[in-house]
């Protein structure tokens, strides 16, 4: 009788567990500006129930520009004047300096052009043995190309969509500019606006210099299909081949470092003798 109930309690679970998967997460996440504040509510749900909520505002700093009076037109003149016999005077130490340094120029070169060499040929093979590294992983991404492409389709499919919503109210002080701009939006937003879930709308304003907008994103995930296609995905022989690929190097890398450090103790003990050798001389 026990086992009996223990049963039925763990289907019941299994079941509850199912239903919350398969309802999933909601995201939703509103932005919107309005006199210069920016607000956005970003929030996690399940059933209904937030895990995770951020909302806030910031504010922006508008940079209004005025017009110079005579007062700062003069001392603008005086500081380009300024600044031209700075100017002058540098060049002419800049070319005394030059000549100085055409003799050391060609030396340095050429030594710079021998440093080089062996650098450039040290990064070539430092590129060539990633690549070999690496190559038998991108033969296995090669052969699951199917397999992976098939399952990102599905994950798009376990995404939904359920508002996107949009309104922008915008003036400029070109209103041929201000026109164009809302009928462009206007034409994307004759495309989208078909499908039910979304409204994207423009407002233009001709009397004033404004830039505000307001949008609402949800969307909803299906967590039990992403894991039944997850499950489905690592049963496909490709898939298990390239998994494991990416063991067999994890373990080659573990074991190259595991035999560095292993090689850097057994020469600890030698440089420390080296050291007590050298400090017995020198006494």
């Amino acid at each position: 009788m026990n086992f009996n109930l223990f049963l039925i309690i763990l289907i019941a679970l299994i079941l509850i567990f199912c239903i919350i998967l398969y309802n999933g997460i909601r995201i939703f996440l509103a932005v919107g500006k309005e006199k210069g504040m920016v607000k956005y509510e970003f929030k996690v749900t399940i059933l209904k129930i937030p895990i995770f909520k951020r909302a806030g505002n910031e504010g922006i700093i508008n940079i209004i520009r005025s017009n110079p009076d005579e007062d700062s037109e003069e001392s603008e003149e005086d500081d380009s004047k300024s600044k031209d016999k700075n100017a002058k005077s540098e060049e002419k130490s800049s070319k005394s300096e030059d000549k100085a340094q055409t003799g050391k120029s060609s030396k340095d070169k050429a030594e710079d052009d021998k440093t080089s060499e062996p650098e450039e040929e040290e990064e070539e093979k430092s590129l060539r043995e990633k690549y070999r590294e690496y190559k038998p992983i991108l033969k296995e991404l090669k052969k699951s190309k199917r397999e992976l492409k098939a399952y990102l389709n599905k994950l798009l499919k376990a995404i939904n969509l359920k508002k996107l919503e949009g309104h922008l109210i915008l003036g400029l002080s070109d209103h041929t500019t201000t026109v164009k701009i809302a009928s462009w939006i206007w034409s994307i937003g004759a495309i989208v606006n078909s499908k039910k879930p979304t409204l994207l709308t423009v407002e233009p304003r001709f009397n004033e210099v404004i830039i505000d907008f307001e949008g609402i994103l949800e969307l909803k995930i299906n967590l039990l299909l992403i894991i039944i296609y997850s499950l489905l995905l690592l049963t496909e022989k490709n898939i298990i081949e390239l998994i494991k690929e990416l063991y067999r190097q994890k373990k080659a890398k573990d074991k190259g470092n595991e035999e560095e450090e292993e090689a850097v103790k057994e020469q600890e003990p030698t440089i420390v003798e080296e050291e007590v050798v050298n400090e017995s001389e020198n006494n």
